[in-house]
């Protein structure tokens, strides 16, 4: 058990509430929520609330007075999770994404520098890859080249931790995510085929040829290696791959949710290599370095999309 206090920036969120669960689980201290509430609900950090295990304030992490004063009270660490969280919106509107990762990161981090917290851990993604020539990628491949916005603005967020950890003696773990998947999602793949089957239950449109696989892990999971692997890591900048070492193609998701459903629904496709664009068709990961230091996910990534399915399904059972 630690005494030190841990900020969640998104942590009413999916991956954050998920997180703010094993701070609660592994700590003796109170956990400090910070959330806007712009693509989540309280209701998944209310009992840590209500219990007093979780400190919870309303506020956008890009008010950086606001934040700094809250990190004020007591925080000793920065989990920073708070993002846009569905990369087709920055297809729209791409400053989302530049907003969102690379000035929202900024001002965590002047917050920080203001108020002499030293440790940040933030959550990439695999999007800052891009299109690679070698699979499973590690993380020193490169040139690291994102076809999306909101790959290069994840790139962009890690260069600016990397320059405070030199420039201003600030510790950092940076995880490029696989696909995480679990209770509480309101995104991905799992949470759009279920709601289009709600709508027909005969007939499943996927985007893409459906052979797009990627990796997939469980939430918990995620916030186990995020919480606990910086302390393990012998460096100033951790950066590491969190993800499963098998892939799933879209295909075999659509299969599987219908087999828990108990439907018979047709699968029609929209074609293409890509769901849309910016989409990276096959995202697979080596996944030495987050071994090495102890850390392995619990399932393989089809175990972990059809525990995820049946999640989803009780949730929506139980609104």
């Amino acid at each position: 058990m630690t005494a030190s206090r841990t900020l969640v920036t998104g942590g009413a969120g999916f991956i954050g509430s998920h997180v703010v669960d094993h701070l609660i689980t592994t700590s003796d201290a109170p956990v400090t929520v910070v959330d806007n509430f712009s693509n989540t609900t309280r209701r998944w950090v209310q009992d840590h609330e209500r219990s007093g295990a979780a400190l919870v304030h309303e506020l956008d992490v890009l008010d950086t007075d606001r934040l700094a004063e809250v990190l004020s009270d007591g925080v000793e660490r920065v989990i920073h999770l708070a993002a846009s969280v569905d990369m087709r919106v920055g297809l729209e509107d791409n400053w989302v994404d530049v907003e969102q990762s690379v000035l929202a990161t900024r001002s965590v981090l002047e917050a920080m520098r203001r108020t002499g917290v030293r440790e940040i851990v933030f959550s990439s993604s695999s999007t800052v890859y891009g299109e690679v020539t070698r699979r499973p990628t590690a993380e020193h491949h490169g040139p690291m080249l994102p076809i999306s916005v909101y790959g290069a603005a994840k790139l962009g967020a890690e260069a600016l931790i990397s320059s405070y950890c030199h420039l201003y003696g600030f510790r950092a773990g940076i995880f490029r995510f696989g696909n995480v998947v679990g209770g509480r999602m309101n995104h991905g793949v799992i949470y759009d085929f279920l709601g289009k089957l709600r709508e027909n239950p005969r007939r499943l449109h996927v985007l893409g040829d459906g052979r797009q696989r990627k990796n997939y892990f469980l939430a918990e999971d995620c916030a186990r290696g995020i919480v606990e692997l910086p302390a393990a890591a012998k460096t100033d900048v951790l950066v590491a791959n969190l993800g499963s070492a098998e892939t799933v193609t879209v295909t075999r998701i659509a299969e599987i949710v219908l087999e828990e459903l108990g439907l018979d629904a047709e699968i029609v496709y929209g074609g293409g290599e890509r769901g849309w664009p910016g989409d990276v068709p096959v995202v697979e990961f080596d996944l030495s370095k987050a071994h090495a230091l102890g850390w392995h996910s619990s399932c393989a990534s089809e175990d972990a999309i059809r525990e995820a399915v049946r999640r989803q399904i009780g949730e929506a059972e139980r609104a």
